[in-house]
């Protein structure tokens, strides 16, 4: 398989220290053995991931501050079950006591702060590369194994979002043969065109399809689709694991 060397991001996972309620199916990484609580966090490279693992909603903050304006609470869970993840903000600055993260809400892009005090990091190896202009995705698992696949991606009315994401969910379907795949990864990007599908909020994903004729057209509302044997390895990528979709 071809080298690639678009991303060299070792990202760090920030897992909140109170005590965790849901769960998920598929195993998480183990904190590596040298991770310690964190506060003040260091600044952080792009692709940084925050986890949280609460019992119960999470502030999150405009500004680095108690009394700053509430932007949203997160549960500890998302809508589709997947432990709840952040990534740190592209660019982001030590703040002593805040961490600054994007959250997965529109519009693409939104930020806000969350208190150190309750997160701690570890280490996630996985990213993936988009490339819409080739129709071409590359997936790095443990920051080794490289895969390379053609893909489908939005139409000319329903685009894929470019920008820098990571994986907020991950999704067996019932029905492996269906729409989706074997499985399927939600990510904190969202349609810029579209408000709902299905029984959604926009929500973009990579997934495999029973449509495999559609692979390498631009044909989608938005998601990216995967041939279903590429779409079986997204089953090892681990949530926020960085996402980079480009033009």
């Amino acid at each position: 398989m071809r080298r690639i060397a678009w991303i060299s991001v070792s990202a760090l996972v920030i897992a909140l220290t109170v005590s965790g309620c849901g769960t998920d199916d598929v195993p998480e990484p183990a904190p590596a053995a040298a991770t310690t609580e964190a506060s003040p966090v260091a600044p952080v490279a792009v692709g940084t991931s925050v986890y949280l693992r609460v019992n119960r909603p999470l502030t999150v903050r405009k500004a680095p501050s108690a009394r700053a304006a509430v932007v949203t609470r997160l549960a500890a869970t998302t809508e589709m079950g997947s432990k709840r993840v952040l990534a740190v903000a592209p660019a982001s600055t030590e703040t002593e006591g805040w961490v600054h993260v994007a959250l997965p809400e529109r519009p693409n892009g939104s930020t806000g702060w969350v208190p150190a005090a309750q997160v701690r990091l570890v280490p996630v190896h996985d990213s993936i590369l988009i490339d819409l202009s080739s129709r071409k995705l590359w997936l790095r698992l443990k920051g080794q194994e490289e895969v390379e696949t053609a893909i489908a991606v939005g139409s000319t009315k329903n685009p894929t979002p470019v920008g820098t994401f990571y994986v907020t969910d991950r999704v067996k379907p019932p029905n492996p043969n269906g729409d989706y795949g074997p499985f399927a990864l939600g990510l904190s990007a969202h349609s810029e065109t579209l408000t709902s599908y299905g029984t959604g909020d926009g929500q973009v994903g990579i997934h495999g399809t029973n449509e495999p004729a559609s692979i390498g057209r631009d044909v989608t509302h938005g998601c990216i689709r995967v041939p279903n044997d590429v779409s079986k390895l997204l089953a090892k990528v681990h949530l926020g694991s960085p996402v980079e979709i480009r033009e």
